[in-house]
């Protein structure tokens, strides 16, 4: 899938239970106004709420796609003209992708315990505002995803086995 995200975008998750507080936020390119500026905006507008919302009181003003899914909120800000219907395409795909790495059903701990894996998710599926690769079976051969031993021999305070091997000088 190749696409061109807006030129001022990124994404952001929240809590549709906490809504104030956004969970993660991840720019592409340029500085969108921040999560925290742009959620006050945008649950303003009366529920339900388009999939689409001009904010013309942000600075800059932004057009918000939106998503939700798992009583999680998936915003993408833009300050430029860009089709609607690939920027809720590419959204969708964050939250499958998102699913088939750290679990489904999606929750807020889910997504801040694993935020090493989202980041590096939403790095390798768009670079500079342009999608590179929303397929799960690719990703997988290019983003690390902690195993089961390696949780279970941090969590009771043993190095993993790559810092067992001494480096020989």
């Amino acid at each position: 899938m190749s696409l061109d995200i807006p030129r001022s975008s990124g994404v952001t998750s929240t809590d549709r239970g906490n809504p104030s507080v956004p969970i993660l936020e991840h720019t592409y390119r340029s500085r969108p106004p921040s999560a925290s500026s742009i959620l006050p905006l945008y649950l303003e507008h009366p529920a339900p709420r388009p999939s689409l919302v001009y904010l013309p009181s942000a600075s800059p003003p932004v057009t918000v796609f939106s998503i939700v899914h798992a009583n999680l909120l998936f915003l993408a800000p833009s300050d430029v003209d860009s089709d609607p219907l690939l920027v809720l395409e590419f959204l969708h795909r964050v939250v499958d992708v998102l699913e088939e790495f750290i679990g489904a059903p999606l929750l807020s701990s889910k997504l801040q315990a694993n935020y090493d894996v989202v980041a590096q998710l939403l790095t390798e599926m768009c670079d500079a505002g342009i999608v590179c690769n929303t397929e799960p079976n690719a990703l997988q051969e290019v983003v690390e995803v902690p195993g089961w031993m390696d949780k279970l021999l941090g969590g009771v305070g043993l190095p993993g086995l790559v810092d067992t091997c001494p480096v020989s000088l």
